[in-house]
């Protein structure tokens, strides 16, 4: 045992197998140890890492931002600037490094105060540096899975959302429709959706471009979804057409939400909407008939009048 630091020479083979995906790892060694920084230092480098060494807090933060490191490993007894000081400055200036604490005096408290301030881990002397170099591997992994995690959810999110708007696509929009009309016939309850047309837009666009008719839609979305609950699914259905699944909501109910719709529309973006509303089970159980009723619905406002909510009703189908 030296200063506290116990070298254990043997490797698993994950260790070794893992040594190739370490290579460009770029280590920040913080403590006021001579010692200690050089066997951590040397024991790293022969693994692959590239790795910085400092004896004080004000040394290691003087680094930043120019350097940028994927991992620090710090001293929480430091003379002048605290581990715990250091700590909170690394992840201000370079939020995604990875921390390990170090003490060899610890209590609880003080790991969960680390762990409050955005510390990875927390190990105590003595050190066996081949259980902190499981840290760091493990650390790793976990943020090699978790980067790919949000990037899958990224790219999920991407293939079913509207680029311009951010709301739903027509692909997801008919997925999410035949998965809510089967719960509710299920449960036997009653579900109603809007069909909502920009009252003409072809004359906004001749007049303003299509650059400010982009801007139209985009506002136009941020007023969907300040005036639903959590649970509406809003979409793009197509152009300047769009479409709100109101689950478990009565045709009376979305009438109301339609009308906050329209008059927010009015009076913030200078333009009006028609809207065509349908519902299960009254009109239909299918998702496809839900949605050329509520268009019917939607198209027989345009006609007479627009800038008004129209209620399917058979009778629609059979006027010109």
């Amino acid at each position: 045992m030296r200063k506290g630091i116990i070298i254990e020479t043997k490797e698993t083979e994950f260790q070794m197998a893992s040594t190739l995906a370490l290579k460009k790892t770029k280590v920040l060694i913080i403590d006021d140890e001579q010692e200690t920084l050089e066997l951590i230092s040397n024991y790293l480098n022969e693994r692959g890492f590239e790795v910085t060494a400092a004896m004080s807090g004000e040394e290691a933060t003087s680094l930043f931002p120019a350097e940028h490191f994927h991992f620090a490993i710090v001293d929480l007894h430091l003379p002048g600037m605290t581990g715990s000081e250091v700590l909170k400055t690394i992840k201000k200036v370079q939020p995604d490094v990875q921390v390990v604490m170090i003490t060899g005096y610890g209590t609880i408290r003080d790991a969960v105060e680390c762990m409050k301030l955005g510390a990875s881990d927390f190990i105590t002397k003595p050190i066996l540096l081949d259980h902190l170099l499981l840290t760091i591997q493990r650390i790793i992994e976990e943020t090699r899975l978790k980067e790919e995690a949000e990037l899958a959810d990224y790219y999920r999110n991407l293939s079913r959302t509207d680029e311009l708007t951010g709301l739903y696509n027509f692909r997801h929009l008919m997925a999410a429709l035949k998965s809510e009309v089967s719960r509710h016939i299920r449960y036997t309850r009653t579900l109603s959706l809007a069909m909502i047309d920009i009252d003409d837009f072809k004359r906004f666009n001749d007049a303003k471009g299509h650059e400010e008719g982009n801007e139209l839609l985009i506002r136009l979305a941020h007023v969907f979804k300040h005036n639903t609950r959590n649970c509406d699914l809003l979409a793009r259905y197509g152009g300047e057409e769009f479409i709100i699944i109101f689950p478990e909501t009565a045709v009376e109910e979305a009438i109301v939400v339609s009308q906050r719709i329209c008059s927010t529309v009015e009076v913030a973006l200078g333009v009006s909407v028609t809207i065509g509303l349908t519902s299960l089970p009254k009109d239909s159980s299918d998702p496809h008939e839900l949605i050329r009723m509520a268009d019917i619905a939607m198209y027989w406002g345009k006609t007479h009048g627009k800038n008004q909510i129209a209620i399917y009703d058979d009778s629609m189908s059979t006027c010109k």
